[in-house]
């Protein structure tokens, strides 16, 4: 069939192959219904004594968005706090200021690129600079850190500023960052964060077992704020799967897969590609980039029934999941980071109500166990990938694995109950900063 369609069509590009439903587009140029409804809150958060709170939230990515970074600030707005943010475009891809959702953004433009290991070092200090000189012309009542890379910044601005200081720890760094530098840096890192977990006036994580990680680690306050989802974002009406798999070419009634995320090395997609072409009438749908990216077209051309659909915007991958069966998530098992793992892959399928296949590992084998929502493997090879496909044709099988993973969703794993804990924190850490008694604060002096 793909074969066919490329005889037909000599002239289209892989990216005009694309659905028209799953293509990226400009953010910038296209107004969303969010900025719309946010728009409506235009009064910052007020504490008890009249006063507003403004958080400065600094990310090391573009924010293109980065989904957790999104969701927090999102519902932070919605709740009327004042939200801006300092991100690193370190690709140069993106508007130096945006608004999006409410949420003020300012890019610094710095050139790197991801994975360069321990060179990376002298781009982070001159971003660390970069963002402590803008952050101090920035007014505002928290500054809140996503991961260790911009935890130094924050720290500085936290004590120039006196003003309270959050981080949030989005998994465990030095483990993501392992195999990538060496050692002796990594040891330099844990110790560096270490001293800093002391002095926050909150830690957020994403999982229990990293929560406690922490906490040993010498933190006084942390809280889990899961990557949790908006349950009605995922679950989007028959037509889009219909439209989707049109496009596509996917039969309506074939089992799909889909695996939406970075194009890793430890994310085992060798092995999902091999077996899916062992399986001819199960497709899988691909999107994302990364160091396996070539592995994955190559795939692609050769076979039918592998879909590979680029790097999709948060709307692409909502539809994409809504049109999959089941959504997989490979990891290799001794990446040190594996033990924490809570990943937003996990939290996708179980508010769309997909089948989960993916393995003991983190915080991951613990709510698949306890929800019954999907097929755990012993291991992530070709076989045992065949295995849980065959069984997820069992339809009666895979309704119930659903069925199972929907109930999750609404009942647990959702973001009205993250949320509630995000704000929770934060209006304890902003009575505390507007509190008429003067708190004394273990990182440097009284807050103003």
């Amino acid at each position: 069939m793909l074969q066919s369609f490329r005889a037909r069509h000599p002239q289209r590009t892989l990216m005009s192959t694309i659905p028209a439903s799953l293509r990226t587009f400009d953010v910038a140029a296209v107004p969303s219904k969010e900025n719309k409804r946010n728009d409506q809150h235009s009064n910052t958060w007020t504490l008890k004594n009249g006063c507003s709170c403004k958080v400065l939230m600094l990310v090391s990515n573009g924010f293109d968005p980065d989904p957790r970074v999104h969701a927090e600030a999102k519902s932070m707005v919605a709740h009327g706090y004042e939200v801006k943010l300092l991100a690193w475009d370190r690709e140069l891809k993106y508007p130096a200021k945006e608004i999006r959702d409410g949420i003020s953004i300012e890019r610094i433009h710095l050139r790197s690129s991801h994975n360069r290991g321990a060179t990376q070092a002298v781009f982070i200090a001159a971003m660390t600079g970069i963002m402590v000189a803008r952050g101090l012309r920035r007014s505002f009542d928290v500054v809140h850190a996503h991961d260790f890379d911009t935890l130094p910044a924050a720290y500085a601005l936290a004590c120039l500023k006196r003003r309270p200081l959050v981080y949030d720890a989005h998994e465990d760094f030095v483990g993501m960052l392992d195999g990538f530098i060496p050692s002796w840096m990594s040891k330099v890192i844990h110790r560096a964060e270490d001293l800093f977990v002391r002095h926050v006036d909150l830690l957020i994580t994403v999982g229990e077992k990293l929560r406690q990680d922490f906490e040993r680690r010498g933190c006084h306050r942390s809280v889990v704020v899961g990557n949790w989802k908006v349950v009605s974002e995922f679950r989007l009406q028959p037509d889009v799967r219909l439209r989707v798999r049109r496009e596509l070419q996917i039969p309506q009634t074939a089992l799909v897969v889909s695996f939406i995320a970075q194009l890793g090395t430890e994310r085992k997609i060798h092995e999902l590609l091999k077996a899916i072409s062992l399986r001819p009438s199960v497709h899988l749908i691909v999107a994302g980039t990364g160091p396996e990216l070539p592995v994955v077209k190559n795939y692609a051309r050769i076979h039918r029934n592998i879909h590979y659909l680029g790097f999709l915007d948060p709307d692409g991958v909502r539809s994409a999941t809504w049109a999959s069966d089941v959504v997989y998530y490979g990891f290799d098992t001794k990446n040190p980071n594996s033990k924490y793992s809570a990943p937003n892959k996990l939290f996708e399928a179980l508010a769309a109500g997909k089948c989960l296949i993916s393995g003991h590992f983190g915080e991951i084998e613990a709510i698949v166990n306890s929800t019954h929502c999907g097929i755990l493997l012993s291991s992530f090879s070709e076989q045992q990938i065949v295995r849980a496909l065959d069984d997820c044709l069992n339809f009666d099988r895979l309704r119930m694995f659903q069925q199972s993973a929907a109930h999750a969703g609404e009942a647990t794993y959702n973001w009205a109950k993250a949320e509630e804990q995000l704000l929770s924190s934060y209006e304890e850490l902003c009575d505390m900063k507007s509190n008429v008694t003067s708190v004394e604060s273990a990182r440097c002096g009284p807050v103003e």
